[in-house]
């Protein structure tokens, strides 16, 4: 269980029992310092620079205060939200269950974690970040938990720079972090289609060659998607991100603007609350195991978080009508605790499950083309508490 499960479960096992949720008076001064405890606990470690991770001392130290810095911010910031979130949920003077309230402020923070991985910095910032992403090698080669690699991941390629320009990006990170907490500009919309996918359909379509052209891939990567035959699902999270870095300069190289082809990487390797979160909730193959008759099943997270919405799937099909591919190529989700700016960090949080169910051995789509894919909306509805969940869409 990584460190954010761990700050989830708090919820139930640091002493916000289902009693105190329910007390009228609200949550206690210990219980209160619990939760703000284990909301800086969630957040705190993606700051931890690994001891592994080849830094120079000098960087490291700049780094370590960079994050002291910000970790002091979101410190101050909780108590805010915690009290914020309590009062948004009251209802006819009657207080909301504790749980509920740690929920809503533990997905604002995951929020604003991505939220900041998607923002772009300064013409200087986004020029720099491009340069390094399209020449420097070992860029992607984090240590420790890659779950907890969201300021690694900066600091690293800033290490790629000569020492002189350095502190320059360290200063457009520090300004960037500062916008946590703070209304922000509406994130760039995902990627269609997403950058691992179109990164593959090449791969996919035979050796490079005069017909086929595209750059090399760097040995690593060659060896999993050509030589093993791994797809982005079983691909380690170092290779991931070099597919993610590969295509960027793939993309560039066949046109493809640098601001879409920054957005695209930074969606690309966005660490989302699916990602942190692992099999926490859902384990591996459930969506499989429904009968294809049947609705999809509620994604576990998405349950406990309390996240509705609606997907858009784009399904391709065979002249049968059989399904080949499904992928989500609309999100509209919404989720408690986040006001105000979209949820990026829970918007993929249906795609897995509507993609297996789309697609699974079984179905059947009547309007079948080979040339236009199938699309129908999933509506993701909680009818009642988070134990009674439909799912409800267009029957193919």
């Amino acid at each position: 269980m990584n460190i954010f499960s761990i700050a989830l479960a708090c919820a139930l096992a640091c002493g916000i029992t289902s009693a105190q949720a329910a007390a009228p008076e609200g949550p206690a001064e210990e219980l209160r310092a619990q939760m703000l405890r284990s909301l800086h606990g969630g957040v705190a470690p993606a700051f931890v620079l690994d001891k592994d991770l080849p830094l120079d001392p000098a960087l490291r130290a700049e780094a370590d205060r960079l994050s002291a810095e910000h970790l002091e911010r979101v410190d101050k910031l909780l108590p805010a939200w915690l009290d914020e979130e309590r009062t948004r949920q009251t209802r006819a003077g009657k207080a909301p269950a504790s749980t509920a309230v740690y929920y809503a402020v533990l997905a604002r923070l995951l929020n604003e974690l991505s939220l900041w991985q998607l923002e772009p910095g300064d013409a200087h910032y986004e020029s720099t970040t491009l340069a390094v992403l399209r020449s420097a090698a070992g860029v992607c080669d984090l240590s420790g938990d890659y779950r907890l690699t969201d300021f690694a991941s900066r600091i690293l390629r800033i290490q790629a720079l000569p020492a002189a320009e350095r502190k320059a990006m360290l200063a457009s990170e520090r300004e960037l972090l500062a916008h946590w907490g703070r209304p922000r500009a509406e994130p760039p919309p995902w990627p269609d289609p997403l950058p691992q996918r179109a990164a593959f359909a090449l791969l996919q379509r035979g050796p490079a060659d005069a017909g086929h052209p595209r750059l090399a891939l760097p040995p690593r990567l060659a060896a999993a998607t050509l030589g093993l035959g791994r797809d982005y699902t079983t691909m380690h999270p170092v290779e991931r991100c070099a597919l993610q870095q590969w295509w960027l300069r793939e993309s560039m190289r066949a046109g493809v603007t640098p601001a879409a082809a920054l957005n695209a990487f930074r969606y690309g390797t966005m660490l989302t609350a699916v990602d942190r979160f692992g099999d926490a909730f859902d384990k591996p193959g459930a969506a499989e195991k429904k009968d294809p008759a049947g609705p999809p099943p509620y994604p576990g997270i998405a349950s406990h978080f309390g996240a509705t919405g609606v997907t858009t799937v784009s399904v391709r099909v065979d002249a049968a009508g059989k399904p080949v591919q499904a992928a989500v190529t609309g999100r509209k989700v919404d989720v408690p605790g986040i006001h105000g700016v979209r949820p990026v960090a829970f918007e993929n949080v249906f795609d897995a499950t509507i993609e297996t169910y789309a697609a699974q051995e079984g179905r059947h789509y009547d309007k079948a083309s080979a040339n236009v894919p199938y699309t129908f909306q999933m509506v993701w509805r909680l009818d009642g508490d988070k134990n009674a969940t439909t799912a409800k869409g267009a029957k193919p």
